[in-house]
């Protein structure tokens, strides 16, 4: 192994490593020259003379204590006990990321292509990377750098402006750790009795009071803040407009998101509406490999907040962490809004999303929070290395969560009530969780747990639905992501909904419930969209007949405005 240490390495933060891996010595020197001119001063930058001497160059780096960002190698042939030197890197950094290094052009031959598409399907690799060809090669360092940001954004080692103060065996603490990640913001976390904790309450005069405590980046310590607070204590507006607004989108799932760029870039007054985190189901997503253009994939946070941000760039305004509780129907819509606010507004989107059901497992009760999770919650990942961990549903959702998870956790297991997943998952999905050692366990749902102690599952039992017969299976954390339900049960009697909860909209209305069921004038239908109110729309999961993927949330979103234009006339955007 050979390291080229930085010429100013950090006195603070211990550099971690990017590794070379090429026996071709012109092809590693291609490879090292522009890595050196621009990453070496941030990281430490290692080679090794083939696969052999990059497996002894990673044991060495994790025997010294080091980490490891990013491992770029052209060869993927086995290596003693390990399936290529990329495997061997991700047992030994779990959060590498990883890049199969071939020519320019040889995406042509079919046999590198096979090579790549099998590295990818098998998770041996996170993609590929061409060989810089000339310099300054901007492709290359644009590939490297997604690669470093992505690993950043993973362990963390983003400016970590918030601290939050808790026991880990409380439900609050983890919610504001996942309140703080969905919003982008990186936060530590630091047990109580540590003596970082203690250092810092003594810093601000507190002792610790038994709840979660949030340090903001100013040095405020904010004692158990609520949603709204602690929104606002990272720059985000709380505040509701006296006036009419053109339209009211409800909800910031995808569908929502969708909705308020295209409004607001067509110039309607746009208010969006959200109750918990940006991004809805979705912004937990720890990846998301099938939305058309991010063929690396994308993180469902990653990919909120850059819709976030350009519906607010195009005028869009937000109303965080507000509660919409009833609407009132009108020449005007009256969204009522906790705890006594009103918003008043020409249109309305409904894009409320859905929430998981709970289990009637009475075992989990005392653990959800803490470690029985509803949703694919992403931030808990790190915490269940080398746990026994178990994802409940079949969706994509608890692919994609599975899938994170085997990063960390020492054994995942998925729990579902039918005999497959090809029903409910996507392909590749399925592939990548056999590649990554997912263990499927069919035909069986939850019924209860065990626990080692009062703040500790252990056990969780399942009962096989063709026989009913019980038994336990290891289980240190659960997380579950079925029997959604959709958030409408504040909706008037006059917005039709089926008996599951979801809005009907379009042609369904008439089907549904007959002409008396619309409420528009004589002769005329609801748009595509439309409720049977007119002026108040639907999109996303909580629409029946939503096809529960976030490319069509995104397409509902963006093509519901035209119908809204409609039904406003001229004096939209006015």
């Amino acid at each position: 192994m050979e390291a080229r240490p930085s010429s100013r390495p950090s006195a603070s933060v211990p550099q971690a490593a990017i590794l070379v891996v090429a026996e071709d010595d012109q092809v590693r020197r291609t490879l090292l020259e522009p890595l050196e001119r621009r990453y070496a001063e941030d990281y430490l930058i290692l080679s090794a003379a083939g696969s052999a001497d990059g497996v002894a160059a990673l044991d060495e780096l994790r025997a010294a204590g080091g980490d490891l960002a990013l491992v770029l190698a052209d060869d993927a042939s086995p290596v003693g006990d390990h399936e290529n030197v990329f495997a061997a890197a991700r047992r030994g950094f779990p959060d590498v990321r990883r890049g199969y290094v071939i020519e320019w052009g040889s995406w042509a031959d079919r046999r590198t292509a096979d090579r790549v598409l099998q590295l990818m399907a098998h998770l041996q690799i996170d993609y590929y990377v061409v060989r810089p060809t000339h310099s300054p090669d901007e492709s290359f360092h644009r590939a490297v750098t997604d690669f470093l940001r992505e690993w950043e954004a993973s362990v963390g080692k983003r400016h970590r402006a918030f601290t939050v103060i808790g026991d880990s065996a409380k439900p609050r603490t983890h919610e504001l750790r996942r309140l703080l990640h969905r919003s982008g913001v990186t936060a530590d976390h630091l047990a109580p009795d540590s003596p970082d904790a203690v250092a810092l309450l003594a810093e601000a005069g507190l002792d610790a009071p038994g709840v979660p405590l949030v340090r903001t980046p100013a040095g405020q310590i904010l004692v158990d803040p609520d949603d709204a607070e602690l929104a606002r204590a990272h720059g985000l507006s709380t505040e509701l407009p006296s006036g009419v607004v053109d339209l009211a989108v409800v909800g910031a799932g995808p569908a929502g998101l969708a909705a308020a760029v295209y409004a607001a870039s067509e110039g309607l007054e746009t208010l969006v509406l959200e109750v918990e985190s940006i991004g809805g189901q979705a912004g937990s997503s720890s990846l998301i490999r099938n939305y058309l253009g991010f063929s690396r994939g994308v993180s469902g946070a990653e990919l909120a907040q850059r819709a976030y941000q350009q519906a607010w760039v195009f005028g869009a305004r937000f109303g965080h962490t507000r509660r919409v509780t009833g609407m009132r129907v009108g020449e005007l819509f009256e969204l009522q809004v906790a705890p006594d606010e009103v918003v008043r507004a020409r249109a309305v989107v409904l894009a409320t999303g859905v929430t998981y059901r709970r289990l009637g497992a009475p075992g989990l009760e005392p653990f959800v929070g803490a470690s029985v999770f509803y949703g694919a919650s992403s931030v808990e990942a790190r915490a269940q290395a080398g746990r026994d961990v178990l994802v409940v549903g079949g969706g994509n959702s608890a692919g994609q969560a599975a899938l994170h998870l085997a990063r960390y956790a020492g054994s995942v297991s998925i729990v579902v009530r039918g005999e497959g997943l090809a029903a409910s998952m996507s392909r590749y999905l399925i592939d990548q969780l056999d590649a990554a050692g997912v263990r499927l366990i069919a035909g069986a749902r939850v019924v209860d747990a065990s626990a080692a102690s009062a703040d500790r599952l252990e056990r969780v039992v399942l009962e096989r639905s063709a026989t009913g017969e019980r038994f336990e299976v290891p289980a240190d954390a659960v997380f579950i992501t079925i029997g959604a339900r959709p958030h409408t049960e504040w909706l008037p009697p006059e917005v039709l909904r089926d008996r599951w909860g979801s809005v009907i909209t379009g042609p369904e209305v008439l089907a549904e419930g007959g002409r008396r069921a619309w409420r528009g004038e004589p002769g005329t239908e609801p748009a595509l969209l439309e409720t049977s109110v007119p002026g108040c729309f639907a999109v996303g999961d909580a629409r029946r007949g939503s096809v529960k993927r976030v490319a069509s949330a995104v397409g509902e979103g963006s093509v519901v405005i035209s119908s809204v234009h409609k039904h406003l006339g001229p004096i939209a955007g006015g």
